[in-house]
């Protein structure tokens, strides 16, 4: 969940710097969105992480089995 928070306020700030040259009320309203898709990119990112590491673990745990077996 840090994780996300962080990309949240980074993407947030990130879209807030690309944008002030169109205005800073263009940017300010526009921050929310680039945070939420920053939190969303990380969210899939740690999710396909995590199912890899899973897939792994898994897989080990059967090769030790069947090793002992």
């Amino acid at each position: 969940m840090i994780v996300l928070l962080i990309a949240a306020l980074v993407g947030g700030i990130v879209t807030f710097a690309g944008l002030l040259t169109y205005g800073a009320l263009i940017a300010l309203i526009s921050m929310p969105f680039g945070g939420s898709l920053a939190a969303l990119l990380a969210g899939l990112l740690l999710a396909v992480l995590r199912s890899r590491a899973e897939r792994r673990a898994e897989a080990e745990s059967d090769a030790q089995r069947n090793a002992a077996a």
